[in-house]
């Protein structure tokens, strides 16, 4: 549920009142945190592919995250007893055995804030909107997949960790929103409205900025809480 807005004094963004479980919150401070010292590194400002870029951030976040009771796993499975289950790019997992959010019980292999890694950057024309939503038939948008219930149906709080590779945080704040606004105007099923466009109040931030969307989900056969996505952009420009 959204509760007053406030301000976070370190990004300068609207923390929206989250009434967010302290397990949720520890991992988002966590980020916050940790997310600048990756992009402080220069010999992270390369441009690599997307995945090659997501194992280099996992490694970091695990090796600053010893000493946090929590844990990220790369590619995590959301479905172990499927061979076709969707990945999502980040799990996090507790160090301890059970751990409830939410009145939720959370095993030791599961992801109570999952993540996914988007690039910034021009894709090609069939994936230029991969940010929010894939082409055709293909559902390889980071927005998208949250939405549809296959990343994350089982949380109510995640994230989209932005490599930004080109222009500065305006241009993508604005250009995501254009797309979101088109999906919406178009849509005829209903899964896309104005209320799903990212939310910021300062995104003038030079290294990094935080936004906030909140979705409704839709699965089919299924009913899923609204998702909470934090995205936290990083100026992954090559120096």
């Amino acid at each position: 549920m959204l509760a007053d807005n406030s301000t976070n004094k370190t990004t300068g963004c609207i923390s929206f009142g989250i009434e967010a479980d302290d397990s949720i919150k520890a991992v988002i401070g966590f980020l916050r945190t940790n997310l600048k010292k990756f992009t402080s590194n220069t010999n992270n400002h390369r441009l690599l592919p997307e995945e090659s870029t997501n194992q280099l951030l996992c490694g970091f976040l695990n090796r600053e995250a010893k000493k946090y009771p929590f844990r990220f796993q790369p590619e995590y499975i959301e479905e172990l007893t499927s061979g076709r289950s969707p990945k999502v790019d980040f799990g996090t997992l507790s160090d301890n055995e059970n751990i409830i959010i939410s009145d939720r019980e959370y095993g030791e292999n599961d992801s109570f804030f999952s993540f996914e890694a988007k690039r910034l950057a021009t894709l090609g024309s069939n994936r230029k909107q991969e940010y929010v939503t894939g082409t055709g038939k293909k559902r390889s948008g980071g927005i998208e997949r949250f939405k549809k219930g296959l990343h994350g149906s089982k949380i109510k709080y995640a994230a989209i960790v932005g490599y930004v590779q080109e222009e500065n945080f305006k241009h993508w704040f604005l250009k995501i929103n254009s797309w979101i606004q088109e999906l919406a105007h178009n849509d005829k099923i209903g899964l896309w409205s104005q209320q799903d466009q990212l939310k910021c109040n300062n995104i003038d931030l030079p290294v990094f900025v935080e936004l906030f969307s909140q979705h409704n989900r839709v699965l089919e056969n299924k009913s899923l809480e609204d998702i909470n996505l934090y995205h936290f952009w990083i100026d992954l420009i090559e120096l």
